[in-house]
């Protein structure tokens, strides 16, 4: 009886130590899953406010630019009519060439004030602002830009749009500053069950875990931006890319979170 006693006080002694332990180990794990899901909250809210200083940032610029720049260039216009009437010859011919840089300068400032400004987006619609900065990187003449659209375009709410709108900026500021590609392709798909967007290029492409790497260790804010945006907005985001072959970056957002 005393063995048969003693086993079983082993037994249940055992079992309330393994109970014990299990229970801490799940409260540890319960308390990082907490501290991670808070580290992650803090991180979005940082990532909102940023966001949100850089749009007011940017607002603030599209209507210096408006106001004060586009004035400055139509008073040069101005004046430059005024010399113009009163000239000849090769000097006549240098002054009505500046004159069409000055319009040239205009369409530029006017073009920049519009994709700066947040306003505008919510008023014409993520598909309108995107077409045009595209139409704006066409007019510069280095690249072939293919665009198709399929599905009936929908409004998105103007937050999403704005943040969707700034991360495609990034994505073709991206081309624009290192791929060297001779075309950029673009497609919008407008399903019932989500709306995907596809900027593909025909670059000199990278390796995506060095420049992961480098992003992080330096703080560079190119890929860290479009990852953050996208996750804002509860996006998917798939990047494709290597040295040699180009980069295809997809963005999907599902309908239930429109």
């Amino acid at each position: 009886m005393t063995i048969i006693i003693s086993t079983v006080l082993l037994l249940l002694f055992v079992c309330l130590l393994t109970y014990f332990f299990f229970q801490q180990q799940k409260k540890r794990f319960l308390h990082q899953q907490e501290v991670f899901e808070l580290r992650e909250s803090f991180n979005q809210i940082i990532l909102q406010s940023k966001l949100e200083i850089q749009e007011r940032t940017l607002d603030h610029i599209a209507k210096e630019l408006h106001a004060n720049f586009s004035h400055l260039v139509s008073l040069i216009n101005i004046n430059l009519s005024a010399i113009l009437a009163e000239s000849s010859g090769d000097v006549k011919e240098h002054i009505s060439e500046t004159k069409l840089l000055s319009k040239q300068l205009m369409s530029e400032i006017k073009a920049l004030s519009v994709s700066l400004n947040s306003d505008y987006i919510m008023k014409a619609g993520f598909h309108k602002t995107i077409e045009n900065e595209l139409q704006h990187l066409e007019k510069t003449r280095k690249y072939q830009v293919l665009y198709t659209q399929s599905g009936v375009p929908y409004r998105l709410p103007s937050g999403q749009e704005i943040v969707l709108f700034r991360l495609c900026q990034e994505i073709l500021n991206n081309v624009v500053k290192h791929s060297q590609a001779k075309t950029v392709d673009v497609v919008l798909q407008y399903s019932e069950v989500s709306l995907a967007i596809q900027i593909k290029d025909d670059g000199i492409g990278f390796d995506i875990e060095t420049v992961k790497e480098r992003s992080i260790e330096r703080e560079s804010t190119g890929l860290l931006n479009i990852a953050g945006r996208a996750k804002l907005i509860n996006a998917t985001l798939n990047i494709q890319s290597s040295p040699g072959n180009g980069t295809l970056v997809e963005v999907t957002i599902p309908i239930e979170n429109l």
